[in-house]
């Protein structure tokens, strides 16, 4: 009996113990989840301990120290847990161990408060270094993913915000927020008055996204990261912003990459009303095929896409509603007026000139800013005249501007022979493009050394094509005697592509470094030849850097087709419609940008201002809204001899093949027939010039 006795006590001290030791595990996980909210609640518990110590040791105090009242023991013991120096006349031994009790409680409490307080500091640090704190921002960009289309984008965002009030800029990425912001700072010296907010996150998830204020910013740019299938990734990342529980009733404005058009039909599903897209390489691909027929086209499209000089504006003018566009075209004396859009959304580029403009209509103009479209007062005194009864001298019937020469140039397709160096995904469409420019019985020359280049084009892209014949030849365009086997004189434009974009710095280096070596290789064909050089050669790069090593080679034109890109985004960022204006004037349907000879319509060596050259190009229907002089053609400081949207009141001097820029809807400059006839010959004969 005694040694079953002894066994259940033992089992019955063995059950206290496990209980107490579940009781104290389960008080110290509570206490540590109460700690795990730092100062919320290391704060209030430190107050109640400093409360409870005081008025213990206040009491104490009271009772032995012989104090007057118990409100001077409560200041005492009080100064001696904040002060350890108010206890230094304290008599006695009982006093000061007291003294020293209170004290040294006051030390681990004031220990514990700064220990919590620099702790709570660096895990704030630390979290704004990351970039996961809620952004709260009004009429901000957001900018969303990572590729090295950012810089430009950013850089023509902080041009753009110069006139405005507090502006800002919010880059979401998944890389390392101080890498992203060493690679900024690094590319962009100054950010004038535009704040630049970085945020580390996923562009895919809500939570992320609901720390960017999205219902309350400007515009929202998503770019396509360097992945396979990024389109998939924009169009969630699209999803995510339209389909948020938190967002309010106002449309968003989404400007988005994609780089797949099989994929865009998808992205216009998700994106709705609220989303445009950048199909960047059809883009390019046009502006390609315009460039190699207009030199100086690629720097005068960059111009207008930059915030840089003058660029494309859209304004309600009450003063010019009922009036005609012909009266707005000389309604500004600094501004460029170059096509209407209507009320229902509709993009007119130099629309018929009696057309009305009508009330809820937006003229489309080339300015410095928006703020600079002021009416002329010229014409706002011809507006009082016309009001009066009178009739001013200056005003012009357009009717008979119309009339002055009903003889009208049109434009007329004609049969090419063009080549195409390199191969990279604009290429097809690149194709395509020229397809719509050129008459039946053309021919596109194709150099290649891949054969996978080679059966593409034999099996899918000659059944696209219904102008043009495709010849390929095997070859490389960095191999000159490949090059000289081609008879370069017998082409009419020669376009040269560089290797797939990459966002690694070093291929984008060598691509560009193998467009540089075809261009020396050309330029020696052509210095070397007895003749002159009767063909255009436009060349693509991805460093607009590299650009100005080429400048003395035989290219007449660049396309840095990121940069262009870049600028595209950015003003689509600050008004959508600008995508109407370009989507006609990056067609061959729609009214274009060509560069004429100025001798087609004002004479030589004269001065003349810009306001009668205005009135010259009218009368044959097409719209003057520049001038290049060829004296400047390598003068980068000088914009390459370009001149947008001049004052009216300029006079200007051109000489021999000074050109007059001009907007219209058909127009051809034609080769002379016998450089034609020569450049076939060579071609049927096979020989060298």
């Amino acid at each position: 009996m005694k040694i079953t006795s002894t066994n259940g006590n033992a089992s019955r001290l063995n059950n206290d113990n496990k209980r107490l030791e579940y009781i104290c595990s389960y008080i110290r996980y509570k206490f540590d989840n109460l700690f795990a909210h730092g100062l919320i609640f290391i704060i209030p518990l430190l107050t109640i301990i400093s409360v409870i110590i005081i008025l213990i040791f206040s009491i104490i105090y009271y009772y032995t120290k012989g104090v007057s009242n118990y409100k001077d023991a409560l200041w005492e013991t009080f100064t001696r847990i904040l002060d350890p120096c108010a206890a230094a006349h304290d008599e006695g031994l009982k006093h000061r161990v007291i003294s020293g009790i209170v004290i040294l409680c006051g030390l681990v409490i004031i220990a514990i408060l700064i220990g919590a307080i620099v702790t709570f500091m660096e895990e704030k640090l630390n979290e704004l270094k990351k970039g996961r704190t809620t952004v709260i921002e009004k009429n901000h960009t957001i900018i969303l993913g990572w590729s090295p289309k950012i810089f430009d984008i950013i850089n023509e965002l902080i041009i753009a915000n110069e006139n405005q009030r507090n502006p800002s800029i919010v880059i979401l990425t998944s890389k390392d927020n101080s890498e992203v912001k060493y690679m900024i700072k690094d590319k962009i010296n100054n950010s004038r008055n535009t704040r630049i907010i970085y945020r580390n996150g996923d562009p895919m998830s809500i939570n992320d996204l609901n720390k960017l204020s999205l219902n309350q910013a400007r515009s929202i740019i998503i770019l396509a990261p360097k992945l396979n299938n990024p389109d998939v990734r924009i169009i969630k990342t699209i999803l995510a912003i339209r389909n948020n529980p938190r967002r309010n009733k106002i449309n968003f404005h989404i400007v988005a990459e994609i780089k797949e058009r099989i994929n865009l039909e998808a992205a216009i599903i998700a994106g709705g009303d609220e989303a445009l897209f950048v199909y960047a390489n059809e883009i390019i691909a046009r502006i390609i095929a315009q460039s190699c027929r207009q030199r100086g086209l690629s720097v005068i499209l960059s111009s207008l896409l930059s915030f840089q000089g003058d660029e494309i504006y859209f304004k309600h003018e009450s003063a010019l509603v009922g009036r005609t566009f012909y009266d707005a075209v000389f309604s500004y004396d600094k501004c460029s007026v170059i096509g209407l859009m209507l009320s229902d959304g509709t993009v007119k580029i130099f629309p018929r000139l009696n057309t009305i403009i009508n009330i809820g209509d937006q003229i489309i103009v080339i300015a410095e800013d928006d703020h600079k479209i002021i009416l002329s007062s010229d014409y706002l005194s011809r507006i009082n005249y016309e009001y009066s009864g009178s009739k001013s001298p200056l005003l012009f019937n357009h009717n008979t501007v119309l009339l002055s020469n009903p003889v009208t140039r049109r434009a007329t397709k004609i049969i090419e022979r063009n080549l195409l160096l390199g191969w990279n995904k604009k290429a097809p469409l690149i194709a395509r493009e020229l397809d719509t420019y050129v008459a039946r019985g053309s021919e596109l020359h194709i150099l290649t050394n891949s054969n996978i280049i080679t059966q593409f084009i034999n099996e899918q892209l000659v059944n696209e094509l219904t102008e043009q014949k495709i010849f390929v030849h095997s070859g490389s365009f960095t191999n000159k005697v490949d090059l000289e086997k081609l008879n370069l004189f017998s082409y009419d434009y020669v376009i040269l592509l560089a290797n797939e974009e990459s966002e690694q710095q070093n291929l984008i280096e060598e691509a560009d470094a193998e467009c540089l070596i075809c261009l020396l290789y050309l330029k020696d064909i052509i210095d070397k030849s007895n003749n002159e050089k009767t063909f255009s050669i436009i060349a693509e790069m991805y460093d607009i850097r590299n650009c100005q090593l080429a400048n003395r080679t035989s290219a007449d034109d660049f396309i840095v087709s990121p940069n262009l890109i870049s600028k595209y985004i950015s003003q689509l960022s600050e008004n959508k419609n600008i995508k109407k204006v370009y989507d006609v004037l990056l067609t061959a349907d729609g009214s274009e940008i060509y560069l004429c000879l100025a001798s087609m319509f004002v004479p030589l060596e004269t001065p003349i201002s810009y306001y009668q050259i205005l009135q010259e190009t009218l009368k044959y229907q097409y719209l003057a809204i520049g001038y290049r002089l060829m004296k400047y053609l390598h003068d980068e400081t000088r914009f390459f001899g370009i001149v947008l949207n001049p004052d009216k009141q300029e006079q200007i001097i051109f000489s021999k093949n000074d050109k007059i820029i001009i907007l219209a809807e058909n127009f051809m400059s034609f080769t002379p027939r016998r450089t034609q006839i020569r450049r076939y010959r060579l071609a049927i004969s096979g020989k060298p010039p």
